[in-house]
């Protein structure tokens, strides 16, 4: 019999398996990979761990564990590959899947399982050591990069202080002294900005700890529903209402507040969505426990065990249960109960874990032990989301008056400076030859030392304030973003803020 659960199984491989490697390495899926693996190998060990309490075969368990979604997922799907049209040993088919792996974690899992299989260790026991181990390395990788992520985000913000002296020292040589061409400066200066601004954005994206909170099923919750209809419409408005803008020739600040106000419905309806999930990923772990002690204990069936669940103790979960245990009861396919259960609270958390229980229990496993293992895994995730949260908070209340600080900086500095330039260039106009008469008799220095600019000159640095402006918002608004993880969709939150501001 096979198990199916939400559609999220892996297309079908075809043919042979070929372990080759290429020449050509795709940077962007390395990076990736390397994020995720931990939190992968979390998942997948914690659901091989679940099903294995069924008393399954090794066979049953690595197909099944194949199925799943993830990078571990395709190498154990090799591994079945092997044993079933090459005939090889299912301890053999691991040692020669590890040998083509790069991230060591992984590798070493492949290999540790290749030498329980060979000496015929207890399936069951042997993944659930596997899985308090992978908790506990998962903890210990996540707090560290919680703890990378804090150093690096008190660096951002120096190279920002650093990059934005930089700006306001050539504006003002610029435009009060002769230093040059200044269009070359000005692009010198431009792309050093740039340089540090992104690259202390990429640096924020590399640290910071790889998780999904937002699932991608076909049915989502009331506020994804929303974002992914008003989406449609608002985001080619952000780069369309903008461009007419600057072609009727209006003032430039129009720009960036209706660039905010376009952002501001998705940015603050992802917010909402996150707060959600991020509270419904803190009540499943007691929802699964005691779900399965109702139903282990009782021994009766998950919809019997859900009526005698008392409601208001799954906290915001409560909606989303009662709304289950109805379509349970009026005989919907528990599968499809279970799918609308998952999607409509918008959490990868509880799409994923949801599956592992159910799929464990359906093969015959204790619903105790089974929730019990899951709920660990649910809390342990949970916990570790609240310490990053501390961090990408304080951060982002930093950048947020950080960023006012700096724009407000070089905006004074550049009306300061056009006010001092367009006084002394009148005065020049008005009595520039009793000036020069006045002052020839001095050898050095005079007027001469100073930038009078000209009309193209103010032209240009009212244009390059503008630029600086945009940089650091939208580097503020990914870096924002990267710290704080979740849906995508919360850049349009921060550069709310950031381009109102």
């Amino acid at each position: 019999m096979e198990f199916k659960f939400f559609s999220l199984r892996l297309p079908s491989r075809s043919g042979g398996v070929s372990f080759s490697r290429k020449k050509r390495i795709d940077f962007g899926a390395r990076i990736k990979e390397d994020q995720a693996m931990m939190l992968d190998l979390l998942n997948i060990i914690t659901y091989m761990s679940s099903i294995a309490t069924s008393d399954i075969d090794r066979a049953k368990i690595i197909e099944l564990a194949s199925q799943q979604d993830g990078i571990t997922a395709r190498y154990l799907d090799k591994v079945r590959l092997l044993a079933e049209n090459y005939g090889y040993d299912y301890a053999d088919a691991c040692k020669t899947v590890a040998e083509n792996v790069k991230h060591p974690e992984l590798k070493d899992f492949l290999i540790r399982l290749s030498n329980a299989l060979a000496t015929g260790e207890d399936e069951e026991k042997f993944l659930r050591i596997e899985a308090e181990q992978i908790v506990e390395k998962y903890t210990n990788k996540y707090l560290s990069d919680v703890d990378t992520l804090r150093k690096w985000t008190d660096g951002y913000t120096a190279l920002l202080v650093s990059v934005t002296m930089v700006i306001a020292i050539f504006l003002i040589s610029s435009m009060l002294f002769k230093m040059g061409d200044v269009g070359v400066m000005g692009f010198l200066a431009g792309v050093l900005l740039c340089f540090v601004c992104f690259l202390g954005v990429y640096i924020i994206y590399r640290v910071s700890p790889y998780e999904k909170t937002v699932h991608s099923l076909d049915v989502r919750s009331k506020e994804q529903d929303i974002l992914h209809g008003i989406s449609r419409f608002l985001l080619p408005a952000v780069f369309v209402v903008p461009l007419a803008i600057f072609m009727a020739g209006m003032d430039e600040w129009m720009v960036f507040l209706a660039v905010s106000l376009l952002l501001a419905p998705m940015g603050i309806i992802a917010i909402i969505d996150a707060r959600n999930i991020e509270r419904r990923d803190r009540d499943l772990s007691s929802f699964l426990k005691s779900l399965g002690a109702a139903a282990g204990i009782t021994g009766t069936t998950l919809a019997v065990a859900i009526s005698r669940l008392d409601k208001k103790s799954v906290g915001t979960l409560e909606k989303f249960v009662r709304k289950l245990y109805k379509r349970l009861i009026h005989g919907i396919n528990p599968h499809v109960c279970w799918h609308y259960f998952a999607g409509e609270t918008g959490s990868e958390l509880v799409n994923r874990y949801t599956r592992v229980f159910l799929d464990a229990v359906e093969l015959g496993g204790d619903p105790m032990k089974i929730g019990e293992v899951v709920s660990n895994s649910v809390l342990g995730v949970s916990l570790l989301r609240a310490k990053r949260k501390l961090v990408a908070n304080g951060f982002v209340n930093l950048v947020i008056p950080l960023h006012v600080t700096m724009c407000g900086l070089i905006m004074f500095i550049y009306e300061m400076l056009y006010t001092f330039n367009s006084a002394l260039l009148r005065l020049y106009q008005e009595h520039g030859e009793d000036i020069r008469k006045g002052m020839e008799h001095i050898s050095t220095g005079g007027l001469g030392f100073f930038n009078i600019s000209n009309a193209s000159d103010i032209e240009f640095f009212s244009k390059y304030v503008i630029f600086v402006i945009l940089v650091l918002t939208l580097a503020n608004a990914f870096a924002s973003k990267y710290a704080a993880g979740g849906s995508n969709y919360k850049i349009c939150f921060y550069a709310f803020i950031l381009f109102m501001l």
